[in-house]
């Protein structure tokens, strides 16, 4: 057998002044986003950017060890 929906003596109903702040099913309670995830973003943001500076830094590093490293090899050589 097929469960019955609740009868309406069962549900609570809302306040229709509560009811003028839902949007998306939600009850809004700001229309200002929160301090503290706008400042999460901005920490998030600048983490991203430092890491992503080092990678650069890493990265241009690289061959230029690679340079001088050869060129001690290169030193060595010729020392002998």
């Amino acid at each position: 057998m097929a469960k019955h929906a609740p009868t309406s003596d069962s549900l609570e109903s809302i306040d229709l002044t509560a009811l003028e702040a839902v949007t998306g099913g939600r009850i809004s309670r700001s229309s200002q986003p929160d301090p503290a995830v706008l400042a999460g973003i901005k920490q998030l943001g600048e983490l991203i950017s430092a890491v992503g500076q080092q990678m650069i830094a890493a990265k241009q590093q690289g061959p230029a060890q690679l340079m001088q490293m050869m060129q001690q090899m290169m030193q060595m050589r010729g020392g002998r």
